[in-house]
């Protein structure tokens, strides 16, 4: 089966029009690669640290509601203190509490669930990190909650003398505390650069595969425009030239 002239000229250029076509797809596909990565390490990132200002609010009202019933309950046992009024700061600190646990446990699950699909071993083990300090911090809250339920039975008895008592120690467990949480933000903040240089990393892989198929795309091109010459140029210009030589009154050529 042959093709004439025309035919072949058509073919070539159909044949360049798919590779560009083909090129602009994959550039698209390319770019909507490093549109994802950027996106979910973004929303992950943001997930926890949502949850980390939460915790860090919540850790601060902690404090001032236990403060608050001693101080309260301190007051009440003055001479001159006026009749107890119910004290409505130990159930929501109860309600607080309850909230922090639950915060931090779903810190741990992020962080758990987040490391499956980790662009890279550093952004797993910055995973690993994180869900392993939530849970150290699970750990010093307890024992932290476990004083204040404590110093909040002491003050339901108006026992100020059990109340004082446990102050200091509840500060010195609150250190861990503290800490932790403080350590789970500073971890972040180092995922968070992780994440940065896996979307970069991603964003450069993409550049350089763009750039190597736009060279192979440019090779095909050329051989494409080759071929076209070789199969239908070259023979028009021969055609041409013999109806020239035709013009002129040679007729001993041949095609």
């Amino acid at each position: 089966m042959t093709f004439s002239i025309g035919r072949r000229i058509l073919l070539g250029f159909l044949a360049v029009t798919v590779v560009i076509v083909a090129l602009g797809l994959y550039a698209l596909a390319q770019i909507g690669a490093v549109r994802d990565t950027a996106d979910a390490i973004v929303r992950r990132d943001m997930a926890v640290l949502r949850q980390l200002d939460e915790l860090g609010n919540e850790a601060r009202d902690l404090g001032l509601l236990r403060r608050n019933a001693v101080i309260a309950m301190l007051t009440q046992a003055l001479p001159q203190a006026r009749p107890a009024r119910a004290d409505d700061n130990p159930a929501a600190w109860r309600q607080t509490a309850a909230q922090v646990d639950s915060r931090l446990a779903t810190i741990a699950q992020l962080a758990g669930e987040y490391r499956t699909t980790a662009r890279s071993a550093e952004r797993v083990a910055s995973w690993d990190q994180i869900a392993a300090a939530a849970g150290e911090v699970q750990n010093a809250f307890r024992d932290v909650r476990t004083l204040s339920e404590a110093q909040f039975a002491a003050i339901a008895k108006q026992d100020v003398a059990a109340v004082e008592a446990r102050n200091d120690e509840i500060t010195r467990l609150q250190g861990p505390f503290l800490g932790g949480i403080k350590n789970l933000r500073t971890l972040l903040d180092g995922g968070m650069v992780l994440g940065q240089r896996a979307a970069q990393d991603v964003y450069e892989r993409s550049r350089l595969s763009i750039y190597l198929t736009l060279a192979a795309a440019v090779l095909l091109a050329s051989l494409v425009t080759w071929l076209i010459s070789r199969a239908g140029v070259r023979p028009l210009a021969t055609v041409m030239r013999h109806v020239e030589r035709a013009g002129d009154g040679d007729l001993s050529g041949q095609l």
